[in-house]
């Protein structure tokens, strides 16, 4: 996972430095902003891959909320699943209704993972798409949690969003849309960069 090494406060505060306007906007409206990209970023563009085993499991309904994960990272949605494995065989994500019936698929229930295989598998491996774990904010509008999930190269892709969003919410259209365009720019420069590395992280 990407760390940019800039704390989600202190960029928040620097954006709330640079915006100019009339009312002020609640930390909680940028962490919401910045946990939005965050998200999209990883699930959409970035699609960081991990992977988890699991040995002799029992039953054929996967919890995924009590799946082990690294601190930093946000619990895992049937979502973010990329495939499963059980033993050697890959299995066909699904439907409840095929699931029920074919064998050696997996389908979602709620947000747990159900799996049918024609044997009792040893091993089950999960590979899916990391995402940072989501920042809050107390009951002071103080702002919780880690640093901002990117390369620090691009940490201007947090910056030209977040000021997109202050001032959209402001109605202040002309800086908002300059500030997406930057964005849209950086954007499509962080899909390139990601496109030149992904043979040196496996993507």
């Amino acid at each position: 996972m990407f760390d940019s090494g800039i704390s989600a406060r202190d960029l928040i505060e620097n954006i709330k430095g640079e915006v100019d306007v009339a009312l002020p906007i609640p930390n909680a409206s940028y962490v919401m902003w910045l946990n939005s990209l965050e998200y999209m970023l990883y699930s959409s563009v970035i699609k960081e891959q991990k992977k988890i085993s699991l040995n002799h499991y029992q039953g054929d309904t996967i919890i995924l909320s009590e799946l082990p994960i690294l601190s930093n990272e946000a619990q895992i949605r049937f979502d973010d699943i990329y495939t499963v494995y059980a033993d050697s065989v890959q299995l066909i994500k699904t439907n409840v209704a095929s699931g029920r019936i074919f064998p050696n698929c997996y389908y979602k229930s709620d947000n747990d993972m159900i799996i049918n295989t024609d044997n009792k598998p040893e091993q089950i491996e999960i590979i899916y798409f990391i995402k940072p774990l989501l920042k809050t904010v107390n009951d002071k509008d103080e702002v919780q949690g880690g640093n901002v999930m990117l390369p620090i190269e691009f940490i201007e892709i947090a910056k030209s969003k977040l000021r997109a969003e202050a001032y959209m919410i402001e109605n202040e259209y002309t800086p908002a849309a300059n500030w997406i365009n930057n964005y849209n720019i950086l954007l499509e420069n962080f899909k390139q960069w990601l496109t030149d590395k992904a043979a040196q992280f496996g993507m």
